[in-house]
């Protein structure tokens, strides 16, 4: 049985980029391997059949997978190529995300969206920040020295999270509509990627809940965020993650995830 690892995400990635680039030695497997990914909305299967104006609402662990810095590496290099590299890196986290139990939800620019769950219990919690820490190290360590190795600027990753209820509503009309999941948890987890700095993850309090005793968070520098309506106010803390502590146990993970239900699996 094959195990999900760094090195078949680097493959995802480069595979894509030759793909994009016209590279006769990959195009055909690439092409194949893409494929899927291009001919398949976006989305969680569990709201798919929602009509035009009809909302569900579930907890959610919600995520934000974003590439830092492209802003200015689309200001120095081509446009092209800054494409062809989103493109394939992004194809990555789709898998990435896939793979640990969790569904990719759209994306937004140079970052994906995503979520785990409905959430009966910790695990797709704990799934969603493994998930992000496997890509984070896959990017790093993996990706990055092929990049190098081409000519290619390395890129950098970053995350956010948060964990609460979650309406999904189809919004258009009868001819153009799309699934629009809406709620605070996914507008905070969006904060919480803006707050990372380059190989960060950053979650909030709601996701912190749902594992609890865990001594990877540690409370962020900038944490609380203050809410004032009126004369009310409320603090919302949030968290960086400390992911590479996790890295060990991420083959053991990936190994029970195959063919099983996120719920039956043990983490950690």
């Amino acid at each position: 049985m094959h195990i999900y690892s760094k090195k078949d995400f680097e493959n995802t990635v480069l595979r894509n980029y030759d793909s994009r680039r016209g590279s006769i030695l990959h195009a055909k497997e690439s092409l194949s391997a893409s494929g899927e990914l291009e001919t398949k909305s976006l989305g969680h299967p569990y709201f798919e059949d929602l009509a035009v104006g009809e909302c569900r609402a579930e907890s959610m662990v919600m995520v934000f997978l974003d590439l830092t810095d492209f802003t200015g590496r689309s200001f120095w290099d081509a446009e092209t190529e800054v494409v062809d590299l989103a493109h394939a890196v992004l194809s990555g986290f789709i898998e990435t995300v896939s793979k640990f139990g969790g569904y990719p939800l759209g994306l937004r620019g140079d970052g994906l969206f995503a979520g785990f769950g409905p959430c009966k219990n910790g695990v797709p919690a704990a799934l969603a920040l493994v998930a992000c820490a496997f890509a984070l190290d896959a990017v790093e360590n993996s990706l990055n020295p092929r990049l190098k190795e081409r000519g290619i600027a390395p890129v950098q990753a970053r995350a956010g999270l948060d964990y609460g209820r979650i309406s999904f509503v189809r919004s258009g009309n009868e001819e153009h509509s799309e699934i629009n999941p809406l709620g605070f948890a996914a507008n905070f987890a969006a904060k919480c990627e803006k707050k990372a700095k380059s190989w960060e993850v950053v979650v909030g309090e709601g996701l912190t809940g749902l594992v609890p005793n865990d001594a990877n968070f540690v409370e962020h520098n900038d944490s609380p965020k203050i809410y004032q309506r009126n004369y009310e106010k409320k603090a919302y803390k949030y968290y960086n993650y400390s992911w590479r502590k996790v890295l060990e146990h991420i083959p053991g993970i990936v190994e029970e995830l195959n063919g099983s239900s996120s719920e039956m699996i043990a983490i950690f």
